[in-house]
């Protein structure tokens, strides 16, 4: 599966990911470097092994998960 994260402002591909984690990295770290709106501008979405397109979270979505997820990784790993 491809992870690819998307700038919904420019409709751009960002970057593509092994893994949900390292995209929402990229989110936090974008959270952290320009602020809420650039991280809110942004969308994540997968690309199964069948070649379909899913949507997992955008905007203010993506950024909870991104913190929910990240933050319960450290605590179990």
């Amino acid at each position: 599966m491809i992870y690819a994260l998307w700038d919904m402002q420019s409709n751009n591909l960002v970057a593509e990911y092994p893994d949900e984690k390292s995209a929402l990295h990229v989110v936090l770290e974008s959270l952290d470097r320009n602020g809420t709106a650039a991280a809110e501008s942004l969308a994540l979405d997968v690309e199964d092994e069948h070649g379909n397109i899913v949507p997992i979270a955008h905007g203010h979505t993506l950024i909870e998960r991104a913190q929910h997820e990240l933050a319960s990784a450290r605590i179990v790993g």
